[in-house]
């Protein structure tokens, strides 16, 4: 499952790596001997100007009104003093601050991290040269490691020496305001503070420091209470695959969250999680992405038992986490009764991941009992992230800590193995995936693509109707330049072009008296940056992103992340693909029936309407799986055909007599027709839809929806109606 509004792109970005249409050319200079006598003269040992100031560390002033600090900003501003620096730091760094917020999460804790040094930079207004006067200055700031909590009610806050970080040493007190209204409270380092907040909301912290000569430094940092308690999980199953991928054995964590009443697993819904970037999502996190329009809840109310996976590393190679499904799925099987089925949902990545493992225990003849398997806005024809913003993160990533992150992610096995295009180190001219991808497309085609024995079911959040993300091939999509006496900035990316040769990145950085510059170039792509799909708003992002110099304009907001054509594993290299308007769509794909939205959405969105169709479609097949439970034989079938032009048949079965009511509604909920009323036998029934509505006209082509309500229950099937 997808992080939490996630910033694809946080902060900018710079490789030392220079290139011309496609073909590293080296245009820095060798180190200049004007910057070592300003370098010389930096009496704090720090000169600020050696780096990017995207922190501002003059703003971080330690003053009541200095900006309020989020944690990506305070971990940008630690990168750049100690990159800054002429001598190693005293402590800490980076890696230092990483491995806290780990601790800090296995622990359910909220590590403080603190910033207290001084700088040198040039003078404002000064002419640059080897003379040109230096400022000293003092910088302070602080923010949570963690910048979210799922249990706002009892949050534990850590102030460690280890996370203080600076040219002096940690205080043996300080003052802290959690914004819980308890106000000023004296902390001692090395413990804990214990906050509990009455609301979900944001929060600014404050902290008060009184340094060992006297002085007094103030800071204030962004803090998230996502939630006050998430439920606690009826169990948590440590899971390692028995087969190994490539030498090792993949792991991950199963929280099982049952269905009132259940002491056991009767009905299992397995839910596997998607790609999460820096692995920080846990049971809190997935169980608030889960739950979105009370999905999760609705699904324990009507007799499922969740089972969600948490990969150990969610960005390894994608057969290794299958043969965590498969371990997972072997072991959810044992626990359920004899003749019992399961469903299973696989979001993003997790579609990939769990498509492999099902078709893997068919070809090795290991039951895997899953009825019903939910592929969900899953890159089964690959992903995409615009190649002119990878170039980008790769060219600012080693003077942006946000563009590192990303950089890293970006290398990692799985995106390696989802990305449609990736970036090179040279940059070539050709727009082409990793060979990873090709070795992953290979293993898929050995154990027969997909699996035969469960009802293959798609759900997409790109649009069926041909809407696309607003901008041509090959068009700008980020303008970003900047220029002053200390330091130019270049950062502009385009779209990839439809096959012909196109400029999609062109970067340059001066700092100081050196510059570093690259373009890259290419050719023979496919559009897929603008193309309909479930997308990503990641040029938005970058546009609200405060840099110290000019401004980020995004031409456009989003770009495609999984294409329509993709997620409904359809057989074509054209990104544009007539979804709604090709006659027989279910069968030019691998699946038994798929659900595709009139216009784009974000990447794992999950909205009223394919909430009901998900939870409509887990109901297909259970047999009695919660005892009593009459709503496991009412079905509403699937319409057929769907897509359609003309008529539409829908059948239903009522487990006893009694009332049922079948009308079809557009997506404005106001009723198109009436299909079936009254008093109804038991068993099978058969209605039809010849497409047209209460005034005997044919209703225009769009999204509809079939809605059955009985005395034991509703079931709502979506129809969708071709021009």
């Amino acid at each position: 499952m997808r992080r939490r509004s996630p910033a694809l792109l946080p902060s900018l970005l710079v490789f030392a790596l220079t290139a011309l249409a496609g073909t590293a050319t080296p245009a820095s200079s060798a180190p200049d001997a004007r910057a070592a006598a300003l370098e010389a003269r930096a009496t704090s040992g720090v000169l600020y100007d050696r780096v990017l100031p995207f922190a501002r560390l003059d703003q971080l002033d330690g003053t009541p009104g200095a900006p309020v600090v989020t944690t990506a900003r305070f971990r940008q501003a630690a990168s750049e003093w100690t990159r800054a620096s002429l001598v190693a730091p005293l402590r800490g760094g980076l890696a230092t601050l990483d491995a806290a917020a780990r601790a800090g999460r296995a622990a359910h804790a909220v590590p403080l991290a603190f910033l207290d040094a001084d700088f040198d930079r040039v003078a404002a207004g000064a002419a640059l040269s080897e003379n040109t006067p230096l400022v000293r200055a003092r910088t302070f700031a602080f923010a949570p490691l963690v910048s979210r909590t799922y249990h706002g009610a009892d949050v534990v806050f850590r102030a460690d020496a280890s996370t203080w970080l600076g040219d002096g040493a940690a205080p043996v007190r300080f003052a802290f305001d959690a914004d819980d209204g308890a106000g000023w409270r004296e902390v001692a380092t090395g413990t804990e503070v214990r906050v509990r907040y009455s609301s979900p909301g944001a929060r600014v912290l404050h902290a008060r420091v009184t340094r060992a000569d006297g002085t007094v430094a103030e800071a204030r940092a962004a803090f998230e209470v996502a939630a006050l308690a998430a439920p606690a999980p009826d169990d948590t199953l440590a899971i390692t695959a028995n087969v190994a991928y490539q030498g090792q054995f993949g792991t991950g964590s199963a929280y099982v969250y049952r269905a009132p009443g259940h002491a056991t697993l009767l009905n299992p819904v397995v839910v596997v999680e998607g790609f999460d970037t820096d692995n920080s999502m846990g049971w809190d996190e997935l169980y608030a992405l889960l739950d979105q329009q009370g999905l999760i809840e609705t699904l324990r109310a009507d007799g499922f038992d969740c089972v969600v996976l948490d990969f150990a590393d969610a960005t390894d190679a994608i057969q290794k986490n299958a043969f965590v499904v498969a371990a997972l799925v072997s072991e959810v099987r044992s626990q359920m009764p004899g003749g019992a089925t399961m469903a299973m949902v696989g979001a993003s990545m997790g579609g990939l991941c769990s498509r492999y493992a099902l078709a893997w225990m068919e070809q090795q003849q290991i039951p895997h009992s899953v009825r019903t398997w939910i592929s969900f806005d899953s890159p089964h024809g690959g992903a995409d992230i615009p190649l002119g913003l990878q170039y980008w993160i790769d060219f600012f990533s080693s003077q942006s800590t946000g563009a590192a992150d990303f950089r890293a992610t970006l290398q990692r096995p799985a995106a390696r193995q989802m990305l449609l295009h990736h970036f090179t180190t040279p940059a070539t001219t050709s727009g082409v995936p990793d060979p990873l991808r090709a070795t992953l497309l290979s293993d898929f085609a050995a154990v027969g693509d997909w699996p035969a024995l469960p009802r293959l079911v798609s759900v997409a959040n790109g649009s069926a109707n041909g809407v696309t993300q607003g901008f041509a091939p090959g068009a700008q999509l980020i303008r970003y330049e900047f220029n002053n006496i200390v330091t130019a900035i270049t950062g502009n990316v385009w779209a990839v072009p439809n096959v012909t040769s196109t400029t999609i990145f062109r970067g340059s950085i001066r700092i100081l008296f050196s510059t570093t510059s690259q373009t890259v170039t290419v050719s023979n792509t496919q559009p897929w940056d603008g193309s309909p799909g479930g997308n990503r708003a990641s040029m938005a992002e970058l546009d609200t992103t405060a840099v110290p110099y000019g401004d980020i304009v995004s031409l456009y907001p989003s770009h495609c992340f999984i294409p329509t054509v993709s997620a409904l594993a359809l057989n074509t290299t054209n990104p544009f693909f007539d979804v709604a308007g090709t006659p027989g769509l279910v069968g030019l794909t691998p699946f038994d029936t798929v659900y595709v939205p009139a216009a784009n959405q974000e990447h794992v969105f999950i909205s009223p309407e394919n909430a009901v169709w998900v939870r409509n479609e887990l109901w297909q097949g259970v047999l009695d799986a919660a005892p009593g439970a009459a709503r496991a034989r009412l079905t509403l079938a699937a319409p057929a055909p769907n897509p359609s032009r003309g008529g539409v048949a829908l059948a239903f079965t009522l487990p006893r007599a009694g009332r049922a009511d079948l009308r079809v509604y557009d997506v404005s909920g106001r009723e198109v027709a009436a299909l079936a009323s009254g008093t109804h036998a038991a068993g099978l029934h058969e209605a039809r839809w010849d497409g047209r509505g209460a005034n005997g006209r044919p209703a225009p082509g769009g999204v509809y929806f079939a809605r059955l309500v009985t005395d034991d229950g509703a079931e709502t099937r979506r129809v969708l109606r071709l021009r």
